[in-house]
């Protein structure tokens, strides 16, 4: 009994501290992007203590709660169809042996991630065509906002590994000492 208390409550504080950060991005609007993603960190924390399966329920309840708390769509759909499951995919996918096949899976999940959002970015959000914005540029506009975007998520891919490992190895220890 004790350890499904200690799950739920876990998974409970880690879903509010999201919905709040979601709920945020109606307040910071220019942090529409960055906001689910420390929320899609938060949810590893719940892959760690608990596990995996347990973190997906916990993503799957705040993309639901956040569709109803979020004023922001955008960063309620960066959020479900990327940052939200994305940390804890990435365990998954680090669990195979090859590295080119981990950085193609991570790869093939972003850019299938990003092309999904953009797609209903653009078609059911309505938001602004980025090829009447840029005319003369529009034969090249995706490709290389795919190719930035693949940098940016490498960069983001690594900065996720070092706060796994930073909470792993100092913040949990020190954490869970001080409370003993």
């Amino acid at each position: 009994m004790k350890k499904v208390s200690y799950k739920v409550s876990l998974g409970g504080i880690v879903a509010a501290l999201c919905l709040l950060l979601m709920f945020i991005t109606a307040v910071f609007p220019p942090l529409n992007i960055t906001l689910p993603l420390f929320a899609g960190m938060l949810i590893s924390v719940v892959a760690i203590e608990v596990s995996c399966s347990w973190a997906f329920v916990t993503y799957a309840v705040v993309a639901v709660l956040s569709f109803f708390v979020t004023p922001d769509k955008e960063a309620w759909l960066f959020f479900t169809a990327f940052f939200g499951y994305y940390p804890v995919a990435k365990s998954f996918f680090e669990s195979f042996k090859s590295k080119l096949l981990q950085w193609l899976l991570k790869l093939a999940v972003f850019n299938i991630a990003i092309v999904i959002i953009f797609y209903i970015t653009m078609n059911i959000l309505g938001t602004v065509d980025l090829f009447e914005e840029f005319g003369f540029y529009n034969q090249w506009l995706i490709p290389v906002l795919l190719a930035v975007g693949n940098l940016i998520f490498i960069f983001y891919d690594y900065t996720l590994m070092l706060i796994i490992t930073c909470y792993k190895k100092w913040f949990r220890p020190t954490f869970l000492r001080k409370i003993k």
